[in-house]
């Protein structure tokens, strides 16, 4: 765990999930709007889903994939390499099941409006998928993480491409974390000893500033 992420608690970090995703969502509007609408340049096809069929086993066939591999990668590889400083944990870790559903539809209709309707179209899923994988800027400096974030935005893309919808990719986006994120609840991808380790460093810090309070009223006293 990231001593600078000690603080926060899950609410917190959704809230900062809400304010970051509003920013996208509004990055994509204006990018939207300056290159499709204004020039009259076609963009209502890709919202339309007229294969509805395609959306859901096409996004949920891909989704699993990126499951199994995230899963294998995870279990077998070294622990620092999968690191992002405990924010995954921090946030899905205390969160009900309802609420790692809505921060989890959050980001995928936010990131994919952006980066699959508006940017793709114009720079092609190369180029989106490197803007995808820098945005990810936490994971800088974890290749294995930025490696992984960049091929599962190639696949997206590939679905998008497939499919000529960006509802797919926006399920495909949301079963992904949704199900990675009730694994980390349930704790069952990261080690208990560190989950019980942090939980333990929360309640030694609640108590030493118990302790400090109890103190400071002896002194005042």
């Amino acid at each position: 765990m990231d001593p600078r992420y000690a603080h926060l608690d899950s609410r917190t970090l959704a809230l900062n999930v809400y304010i970051s995703q509003a920013i996208l969502f509004v990055i994509g509007l204006a990018g939207l709007y300056f290159f499709y609408i204004r020039p009259g340049v076609d963009w209502v096809g890709r919202f339309l889903a007229p294969h509805i069929a395609d959306v859901f086993v096409y996004g949920t066939l891909l989704a699993l994939l990126v499951v199994a591999v995230e899963i294998v990668l995870i279990v077998w590889l070294p622990p620092e390499m999968f690191d992002d400083g405990g924010l995954n944990e921090l946030l899905f870790r205390d969160l009900p099941v309802w609420h790692i559903a809505l921060v989890c539809l959050v980001v995928a209709l936010a990131e994919e409006f952006l980066f699959r309707a508006v940017i793709q179209p114009g720079l092609g899923v190369w180029w989106t998928s490197v803007l995808f994988a820098l945005v990810h800027v936490r994971y800088l400096k974890k290749w294995v993480m930025m490696a992984v974030v960049f091929l599962i935005s190639m696949l997206f893309g590939w679905l998008f491409d497939k499919t000529g919808t960006v509802w797919a990719v926006v399920w495909t986006h949301f079963l992904v974390d949704f199900i990675l994120g009730c694994f980390v609840r349930k704790g069952w991808f990261f080690s208990p000893k560190e989950g019980e380790s942090l939980q333990k460093a929360n309640r030694e810090e609640r108590n030493e500033n118990k302790e400090n309070g109890d103190a400071d009223e002896r002194e005042t006293t």
